[in-house]
């Protein structure tokens, strides 16, 4: 199953019984994760996704909002798209780099190498192009997330 411009699963599994097999075996967290993307139904996808791990999951929809956000708890992880309107997710990982130099990024797009090289140079913790699996979302945020 393929859902628009984010996340696929295979078409048999409903999308929140396909898991990756490291999200599986971690344990149950109540580590706090943004995610900033204008794309309404992949921000309730994850969100839904992360929550069933313990994961407090807030959601922005815009740059604005994300830095707000920032500015007004603390998170353990932000994953942000690149490409959106007002403030685009790289200007959202150059503050967060500079308020927040602790605080891991996962940055995800799906227009390709270009925006991919333009993201790196901001220095994310890890990388997702869309559409991507579950699994991929499991692993970056496992990867970036300090071991308890």
């Amino acid at each position: 199953m393929l859902i628009y411009g984010a996340i696929c699963a295979p078409p048999e599994a409903p999308i929140f019984n396909y898991v990756g097999r490291r999200m599986e075996e971690s344990k149950k967290t109540s580590r706090k994760i943004l995610v900033v993307d204008n794309d309404m139904k992949l921000l309730s996808i994850i969100q839904e996704y992360l929550e069933l791990y313990h994961y407090q999951v807030t959601t922005a929809a815009t740059g604005l909002d994300a830095i707000r956000l920032l500015r007004s708890e603390n998170y353990h992880v932000l994953i942000t798209d690149i490409v959106m309107p007002d403030i685009s997710g790289l200007g959202i990982i150059e503050i967060a780099r500079k308020e927040f130099p602790e605080l891991p990024v996962i940055a995800m797009t799906g227009y390709g190498k270009q925006v991919k090289n333009l993201t790196t140079e901001r220095s994310p913790d890890y990388y997702l192009e869309k559409p991507f699996n579950l699994a991929e979302l499991s692993t970056a945020i496992e990867s970036v997330l300090p071991k308890e």
